[in-house]
């Protein structure tokens, strides 16, 4: 196909360019191997670090995306690896090391059974962990005379609205004088995730793209021969090996998200090598889906529009003259979350490479693990001046094109109308 072509030289083109910038993803996941899961990774809590606000200035409202929790695996994620394994136990092809794995694969999946996607009690534990740690980070905002209703709108799927009940259940502990309003609905599901622009004129091209990458960076032939037993019965079972070393390297990644229901590891039937490679091969599929990639990043924001307005907009009455509104909570997906730190210029985790390239410069373990999340502070002096500081996985987090007023912390009157504009683009895009 020549578009790919055209992306695989544009791809060689930037990787040069930009090597000396390169992250040692080999060296992340060596010092942590649990971070090969990538977009499957569950959340690392690191230490807090804020830059004092400019004098005068004191936070007294927040607006908050919050990726769900820690989940069990849902579709094929869930279903391949095990029917894999069984079909190959049922013919007898099996190796030792292979009957070892399929044993360690019926029992993940039966976390899975009748619960695909669910969330997990790990993926509760993030959520209010986070909550403590924002009520504890800001306690002036939720302190504050007259602001105590906090506004939450969750995707219907029952992951995010968990994820909703374990967070503002942590945070009425802290702060039981809050009074919270909850929605939920097919508007809200498309408004926090919505699908993205003219996706079928892509999607081959990116289809092309993660699975040469897949091709080119491992070689399945040590699995096969540890897992299955040589012969035309393996064949047969065993079409596609690269699929059944991927499938089963996702349930690899996902033991990490349900600790508490069962204690495995499975990364251990991948060698450093093919975990390193098939982590790179998962880091640039979901970047190619969310991120903002130079061949597709323009269709991936668009859909984050509706969101990023409805920030905006919410902002808008929270700072009225006598709002008792302290915080707007949103629980949503991976889909939207990135999109929408990309859309709005967030650092690192909306900076544009090619799909080929992303496993070099975008850590997905780092950027959107389970319970990612996307905090705005604001900030008010007693002239009434309005700053915000953006927080993307609780990091003081650079916001792109927009003239900085001190440090981390920008005129809210500026992000305004720079989030509006980028609305406003996406709008006249289609």
């Amino acid at each position: 196909m020549v578009f790919f072509r055209i992306l695989v030289s544009i791809s060689a083109f930037y990787g040069l360019a930009g090597a000396v910038f390169a992250q040692d993803f080999q060296t992340d996941i060596q010092t942590d191997s649990t971070r090969a899961a990538g977009v499957y990774h569950s959340y690392e809590f690191g230490e807090i670090h804020d830059t004092p606000a400019p004098k005068g200035y004191k936070p007294f409202y927040i607006s908050h995306y919050g990726r769900h929790g820690s989940r069990r695996h849902l579709g094929r994620a869930a279903e391949e690896a095990y029917k894999y394994m069984e079909a190959a136990r049922e013919a007898g092809i099996l190796t030792e090391e292979g009957l070892r794995l399929s044993d360690d694969v019926r029992t993940i999946h039966a976390q899975y059974e009748g619960m695909t996607g669910e969330l997990s009690i790990q993926g509760g534990k993030e959520h209010a962990t986070l909550a403590r740690r924002m009520y504890a980070r800001f306690p002036q905002a939720f302190r504050g005379r007259g602001r105590m209703e906090v506004y939450c709108q969750a995707s219907t799927i029952p992951r995010c609205l968990l994820s909703m009940a374990f967070f503002t259940g942590a945070l009425k502990d802290e702060a039981p004088r809050l009074q919270f309003d909850y929605i939920t609905g097919e508007k809200y599901l498309e408004m926090l995730s919505h699908d993205y622009y003219d996706r079928e004129s892509y999607r081959p091209a990116q289809v092309e793209i993660v699975d040469s990458i897949l091709r080119a960076r491992i070689d399945p032939s040590r699995i096969m021969k540890a897992w299955f037993k040589e012969g035309p019965e393996t064949d047969a079972v065993i079409s596609n090996p690269y699929r059944i070393m991927y499938y089963a390297f996702l349930y690899a990644a996902g033991c990490q998200d349900i600790r508490y229901e069962v204690e495995m590891d499975l990364f251990p039937y991948f060698t450093e090598e093919e975990r390193i490679a098939l982590y790179t091969y998962l880091n640039d599929r979901i970047y190619s889906s969310y991120g903002n990639s130079l061949e597709f990043g323009d269709h991936i924001t668009w859909a984050a529009q509706w969101c990023l307005r409805d920030i905006v907009e919410r902002a808008d009455k929270a700072l009225e003259a006598g709002s008792s509104m302290v915080a707007d909570l949103r629980f949503g997906h991976d889909s939207g979350l990135l999109p929408l730190a990309a859309l709005m210029g967030l650092g690192e985790v909306g900076a544009r490479y090619p799909v080929a390239d992303a496993h070099l410069y975008y850590p997905t373990w780092k950027y959107i693990p389970m319970a990612s999340n996307l905090q705005l502070i604001f900030y008010r002096n007693r002239q009434g001046d309005i700053l915000v500081k953006a927080l993307y996985n609780e990091r003081e987090t650079a916001i792109e094109a927009v003239p900085a007023f001190e440090g981390p912390y920008y005129r809210w009157k500026d992000v305004r109308t720079r989030f509006l504009h980028l609305c406003d683009e996406k709008a006249a895009q289609k």
